[in-house]
């Protein structure tokens, strides 16, 4: 048996039944509350239920539809509408042909504008173009006047190592006048031999401070060492060999000059000097006297030279070390032994001669 379709509907609840049921309270009556019995015929069922119709009774109950012609006249009217919009958007009017005469007379004077500028720059073009080629000359003539001097100064290198006397390195050498009784003493004691010669290693500049211009070879020599020879180049256009530094020539042999420590002299030597605390005797007071160590290239025996604390003497080997980095500087140094001395190891340092081994300068006295 189907079941019968009733519409949802709102169902009132009967309040005065509500009214009637009885509700405990919690209180501080010590009664009991006793809850009256509730006949079936009293017992009232929910307030209301909420039922869906279907959608055919909601179809039944509305009012009014819509007819055909409304829904026909709205999409007409987005039609409408659309089609303005097009019209808007392509309705332009034509372009004037003034313009385009504009635009072209603007090119044609942008072209002849270009074309006088470029006629106009011809002339500073081929200028620079004449002093680039200058330039270019003057620089292959430097290069190529570069290039005759250095193979000058390797010829000259070439002939001082393969000397084998006294005249024939004389003239190669720089100061000759001041070195060549040096040469004597020197090779009076050790006989002269030659270097010989392999090939040059390499050679630069070398920043001495003069006048004159200085070059360092590094040369191959004979038994197969590297050998530093410094050559000077005077403003003269002549070279010569600093013969000096090449033999790291001394007036005396330093470890003969630490054991002999030949009263009376003053000597200039070529040496290694630090900084040091070493004080004795003559030389015990560190308020009035600096401390150096001293040491000379190929020897064993190390001396300390003392200079007047705050003197200039001091300053100029302090300077000297601190521009080295702290190591020991080389240096060319006036020593000397006053009569009397007593300290076993201590000599006087009169004169910084050279703050390198080699005299830029001539020195004013002998070596």
């Amino acid at each position: 048996m189907a079941r019968e379709k009733k519409p949802l509907e709102l169902r009132m609840v009967d309040e005065q039944a509500v009214a009637r049921l009885v509700v405990p309270r919690l209180g501080s009556d010590p009664q009991p509350v006793r809850l009256m019995p509730e006949s079936a015929g009293e017992r009232q069922g929910p307030a209301a239920r909420l039922e869906v119709p279907n959608v055919a009774s909601m179809e039944s109950r509305r009012t009014h539809e819509p007819g055909v012609e409304i829904l026909i006249e709205e999409e007409a009217t987005v039609l409408q509408a659309e089609e303005e919009w097009s019209k808007a958007a392509v309705g332009r009017g034509p372009v004037p042909w003034g313009w385009f005469a504009l635009v072209g007379l603007l090119l044609a004077g942008a072209a002849g504008w270009s074309v006088s500028h470029v006629r106009e720059a011809e002339p500073l073009v081929a200028k620079e173009h004449r002093q680039a080629e200058e330039v270019a000359k003057e620089s292959a003539a430097s290069d190529l006047a570069l290039g005759r001097m250095i193979e000058s100064m390797e010829r000259r290198v070439k002939a001082f190592c393969e000397a084998k006397s006294i005249e024939a390195m004389l003239p190669l050498v720089r100061q000759p006048t001041r070195v060549g009784p040096l040469m004597e003493r020197f090779y009076a004691q050790a006989p002269l031999q030659a270097l010989g010669f392999r090939r040059v290693k390499d050679f630069q500049g070398a920043m001495l401070g003069s006048a004159s211009d200085f070059w360092v070879f590094a040369v191959v020599v004979g038994d197969g060492s590297t050998r530093d020879i410094l050559l000077e180049q005077e403003p003269s256009g002549a070279f010569g060999v600093d013969w000096e530094t090449v033999v790291t020539y001394q007036p005396m042999n330093w470890d003969d000059y630490a054991r002999q420590r030949p009263a009376g002299t003053t000597l200039e030597f070529r040496v290694h000097v630090e900084a040091d605390r070493f004080f004795s005797h003559e030389f015990a007071d560190s308020r009035r006297w600096a401390s150096f160590r001293l040491t000379a290239p190929g020897a064993d025996e190390t001396l300390f030279g003392f200079a007047p604390k705050g003197g200039e003497v001091e300053a100029s080997l302090l300077a000297l070390i601190e521009q080295n980095e702290k190591k020991p500087s080389p240096a060319i140094l006036r020593l000397s032994l006053p009569d009397g001395i007593q300290s076993r190891r201590g000599v006087l340092i009169e004169k910084v001669v050279s703050p390198r081994w080699v005299h830029v300068e001539p020195p004013d006295s002998g070596s």
